[in-house]
């Protein structure tokens, strides 16, 4: 909510609790190019733990009209397990052979763990480049895979 001292992409006032906030959007280094490229052989669902009123503003900046983005499920869609807001892919989808969810926090695939491409947090490092991580692995050979699962564990196991 702070102006960051490096440049940022955009501005979003949501209203919050009867409130409007202000804040600066630094996107990702890569993520319009990723969005588009991954968004041409697989369909993008985005899931997150932030609320509504806030993500949907920053979704509207990133996809405007919405020829990426084919779904998103806000905060009121995850799960409270011990305190911690976790997402159930099978909210998504029942199918989970065919889904990956890419997050920088475990606790949010504490549910499907095999199901996960984990990445660091970006915390404005603009010269971040997990998203290529993740473009190699969409890039690749997994949508031959019939399990996504399979792919995730051969894939991500060499990172480790």
């Amino acid at each position: 909510m702070e102006k960051p001292e490096v440049p940022y992409d955009f501005v979003v006032r949501p209203e919050i609790d009867g409130q409007i906030l202000t804040f600066f959007v630094i996107k990702r280094p890569g993520v319009d190019d990723f969005l588009k490229r991954i968004g041409e052989k697989y369909q993008i669902v985005v899931f997150t733990a932030g609320l509504r009123e806030y993500a949907s503003l920053v979704l509207d900046k990133l996809d405007p009209e919405r020829r990426v983005i084919s779904r998103s499920f806000y905060r009121d869609a995850c799960s409270e397990i011990d305190g911690r807001l976790v997402k159930d892919l099978g909210f998504v989808t029942r199918d989970l052979r065919r889904v990956v969810i890419v997050d920088d926090n475990p606790n949010a695939y504490a549910l499907q763990p095999e199901n996960a491409f984990p990445i660091k947090p970006f915390n404005d490092d603009l010269n971040d480049v997990e998203l290529k991580k993740v473009g190699e692995f969409f890039d690749g050979d997994c949508e031959k895979c019939e399990d996504m699962r399979v792919a995730l564990k051969e894939f991500v196991g060499r990172e480790e």
